[in-house]
């Protein structure tokens, strides 16, 4: 009597985790009449149970946006920010 087993091409303890891919969640937060001048932004990320795990500041100029060109007038004032993999709060430079 044969029998046949199914083998693995790979023995799991073998195999190399991965560290994750990063996660890239944008959001947004509107804030009416940015100034044109330098403001303190905090942001705070909570887990399901309410607990703080993100607590960080920042201080960043809001610039003018041109949503009809830069030959017409500014639209409203919008600041980026990025949360590094590491925790920092950087602030980044508006597109185009």
């Amino acid at each position: 009597m044969t029998t046949e087993s199914a083998t693995a091409t790979e023995s799991p303890v073998a195999t190399t985790a991965r560290p994750p891919e990063p996660s890239v969640w944008p959001g947004f937060a509107f804030v009416r009449d940015l100034p044109g001048k330098p403001i303190r932004v905090r942001l705070v990320f909570k887990n399901q149970r309410g607990a703080i795990v993100l607590d960080r500041q920042i201080g960043i100029t809001p610039q003018p946006t041109y949503p009809n060109g830069r030959d017409c007038s500014p639209g409203g004032r919008q600041a980026r920010l990025t949360v590094t993999g590491e925790g920092a709060l950087i602030s980044r430079p508006l597109p185009g």
